[in-house]
């Protein structure tokens, strides 16, 4: 899709450079339920 990493460099900087960067904090939900799906797979073992 691209033909190098400095094209890749180029779009993220400027897609990042305008953006404002949000973060969250707290348990995230998918990140919970994975975690309860591990410790329920874990179990049945």
């Amino acid at each position: 899709m691209f033909p190098n990493a400095s094209c890749v460099v180029s779009l993220v900087d400027r897609l990042v450079y305008h953006s404002d960067i949000l973060v969250f904090e707290g348990e995230l939900y998918r990140m919970r339920e994975a975690k309860e799906r591990a410790e329920l797979k874990k179990q049945g073992k």
